[in-house]
């Protein structure tokens, strides 16, 4: 140990960079939870690199890349996100992807988007503050080139890259765009709500952006990056609502051509004056399809050439396929079964008892095998990885247990149990998770038929009908902010390097994407002690706690987390994704 080094290392940046040092080099956090969270909060690649070096490598994990020609890592056996082994191929040449079909409420709209088919599309033109790195966590990839917190992480500062136009013509990207996107975002409570306020951010020049928040916030950069999709930064005169069809406009390096929004197609040319390299590829069109399994067909036929996702009990074939690449991104997607807890009033779900037992009656063990053949892992009723650093791993796993499923419905005033439509969007493999959920339930005494929705309307329907978007937004409001969502129902998550969104959005009260409609004081204030620590221990701290009330208020089961599976033909390279659907292309090529 090079402590001589690791003090000079601890006096390049404040206390919250210090901290992470120290624990690193006390052997608190392993070196892949120093290296994802030194991202995070802005430490260079050299800087981490040195502070290994001194550490010496005794846990057996590589040190993160100091230069632009070392590989991207991976995790695992898990192939890395960047396809690059094919023969070489010329420029030029047009790719076609095969998507999901994005909703139709709201359209390609880059603030409200809500599916992973969306993304893929407004990503091509609009950018991110905060991109991907190397190691497939947040890098400085994307608008912003550095970035750095101040002594207690209330106040957050970017520098932005110089030279980054808008593609109509518009003038230059500014401060000013940035400081009106993060409006736009908290106004709509696009991640951002309750960590910074409409107002707060300051432009002092034109390529750096100051964010004051509403208290202290260790993992800001992460709420600014592809990992929030509704972070893509907008003109300053871009109003909330505008869809990209409408106004042909970003910083990216594809601009639309066409757009059809009956089929969902999507076809993009190259920015000429984008800021990166120029791309090699002479387009790309994004394909819509309503079902995973038409999408793999029309994959297997050579009709696409990249498929954006598909699940083991579409595509299980690919796997083995000498002809397809498949890409495996780190994932910590999931299927929330969730309950409205507050509506109708007095039904069973207004019961945790009733909850609880619906999560002892679901057979994980099951559906990892069945569903996804091996390709998942069992969850524990919250959406925290289990390899973060803040993990609580000393929480007892709630088992398959129907004998305990049949007890709680009695103690809850059900001992012949009752009747409830299971309501599930047509995406993937979650009609066929329902199935097995169904089963699980009946055998409890809980008659939950299966009602499937094409997905491009489930959400309004069904997931979120109070929203403004949903079809009955009369229902929501204050405490409620979904309404009159189904009463149970199965809903997709993708994938976040930290826990925020899951916890902001999908639990705390009023949170956009509560189709719970849970309202706990004690995991509001648990959330707000999470997001305030600035160091490991204190995120830890707060996190183990939010696992056993969540396991005890069961305002939802997450059965399991499972691998994201893309896949490219073998005439692709370059190409890389995430599992949140993004489709990168900029380095691209076809042979």
């Amino acid at each position: 140990m090079d402590w001589k080094r690791i003090d000079w290392a601890r006096r390049q940046g404040g206390p919250i960079e210090a901290d992470l040092i120290e624990a690193y080099a006390k052997g608190k956090i392993n070196r892949r939870a120093f290296v994802k969270r030194g991202s995070i909060i802005g430490l260079s690649m050299p800087l981490m690199g040195a502070v290994i070096a001194s550490c010496g490598s005794d846990d057996g994990e590589s040190a993160p890349a100091t230069d632009g020609d070392s590989a991207p890592a991976t995790d695992g056996d898990a192939a890395p996100t960047t396809e690059g082994e094919s023969a070489p191929a010329a420029a030029g040449g047009d790719v076609i992807a095969g998507i999901q079909t994005g909703d139709a409420n709201s359209g390609l709209d880059p603030v409200n988007m809500l599916d992973l088919g969306t993304y893929a599309v407004l990503s091509q033109s609009f950018e991110y503050l905060v991109g991907l790195g190397d190691d497939e966590n947040i890098g400085a990839t994307a608008l912003a080139t550095e970035w750095a917190p101040n002594d207690d992480g209330s106040q957050w500062t970017f520098k932005l890259r110089e030279g980054v136009e808008w593609m109509d013509g518009s003038g230059m990207l500014t401060s000013a765009d940035v400081a009106a996107t993060i409006d736009r975002m908290v106004a709509v409570g696009a991640g951002l709500a309750g960590v910074v306020s409409e107002g707060a951010t300051e432009t002092p020049d034109d390529n750096t952006v100051v964010i004051n928040l509403d208290s202290p916030n260790g993992n800001l950069p992460v709420l600014l990056s592809l990992f929030n999709p509704q972070s893509l930064i907008t003109p300053v005169d871009y109003e909330s609502g505008t869809v990209l069809n409408d106004r042909t406009t970003g910083t990216g390096a594809w601009m639309l051509d066409d757009f059809d929004a009956t089929s969902f197609r999507a076809k993009f040319v190259p920015n000429p004056n984008w800021w990166g390299s120029a791309v090699k590829l002479d387009s790309i069109t994004l394909q819509g399809f309503e079902s995973g399994g038409t999408k793999v067909a029309a994959f297997a036929a050579g009709e696409i050439d990249v498929i954006q996702d598909f699940s083991i009990s579409d595509g299980a074939t690919l796997l083995d396929d000498s002809s397809v690449k498949v890409l495996k991104p780190p994932s910590a997607n999931h299927r929330q079964v969730w309950f409205n807890t507050q509506l109708p009033e007095g039904g069973p779900f207004t019961d945790p008892r009733v909850r609880q037992a619906v999560c002892y009656a679901i057979n994980r063990q099951q559906l990892v095998d069945t569903i996804y053949e091996g390709q998942a892992q069992i969850a524990n009723d919250h959406p925290i990885f289990p390899t973060l650093p803040f993990f609580d791993e000393t929480q007892e796993q709630r088992p398959y247990d129907p004998e305990m499923a049949k007890q709680l419905l009695a103690d809850a005033g059900y001992p012949d149990g009752f009747s409830s439509t299971l309501q599930v969007g047509d995406l993937g493999e979650i009609p066929a998770i329902a199935a097995i959920v169904e089963q699980n339930l009946a055998a409890v005494g809980i008659t939950t038929p299966v009602s499937v929705t094409p997905n491009s309307d489930f959400y309004g329907e069904y997931w979120c009908t109070g929203a403004d978007y949903g079809t009955q937004p009369e229902t929501g409001g204050p405490g409620r902010p979904c309404g009159a969502s189904a009463d149970i129902g199965i809903v997709d998550y993708g994938h976040r390097p930290t826990p925020d969104i899951f916890f902001g959005r999908a639990l705390a009260t009023d949170g956009d994407w509560n189709s719970s409609n849970y309202a706990s004081a004690e995991f509001d204030g648990l959330f707000a002690d999470y997001q305030s620590a600035v160091d490991v221990e204190g995120q830890k701290e707060a996190v183990g706690q939010i696992q056993r009330l969540l396991h005890e208020d069961a305002p939802a089961c997450y059965p399991f987390f499972f691998n994201y599976l893309s896949a490219t033909s073998d005439k692709i390279s370059g190409f890389q994704t995430t599992a949140l659907g993004h489709l990168l292309f900029q380095n691209a090529t076809k042979s």
